[in-house]
């Protein structure tokens, strides 16, 4: 009988070990978004910038409508309470532009992994870091951004 017991013993304590192990991996959160738009110019001079009021927008909606050259002019989107805005401008290593796979929120770091590839629309020999503006679902506070390939 008390092999039995230290036998499902021995199984109860394998069992709690892999549920910590499954919880450790799964620690962020994974953020809903919208990859809106890829621009080759420079909207912003840092990595990348949180648009978190209307003004905000319109400002940088200002220097696309400077820059874009072309009769059709994208919408400026509106701000509102629970969605966040963000400009992100990821390095680019052997492509001209990069697709974002998932957004995860970490201890005040988004991770964002994203996928090389070479978008038709922009020159293929660029290597211009894409301005991409993303719309996240939620109000969402972060610090740091980090950029997984």
């Amino acid at each position: 009988m008390k092999i039995y017991l230290h036998f499902l013993f021995f199984l109860f304590i394998n069992c709690q070990s892999q549920v910590a192990g499954n919880n450790a991996l799964s620690k962020g959160k994974d953020i809903q978004f919208e990859d809106q738009y890829h621009y080759l110019f420079s909207l912003i001079e840092k990595d990348f910038i949180i648009i978190n009021s209307q003004e905000k927008m319109d400002e940088i909606f200002k220097i696309i409508y400077q820059k874009n050259k072309g009769n059709r002019l994208s919408p400026i989107p509106t701000v509102i309470e629970n969605e966040t805005y963000i400009i992100i401008k990821p390095y680019l290593k052997n492509s001209n532009d990069v697709s974002i796979d998932k957004i995860s929120l970490i201890n005040n770091t988004l991770n964002i992994k994203v996928t090389e590839f070479d978008n038709p629309d922009f020159q293929k020999a660029s290597r211009v870091s894409p301005n991409i503006i993303l719309k996240l679902s939620g109000n969402v506070k972060f610090k740091k951004i980090t950029t997984q390939y």
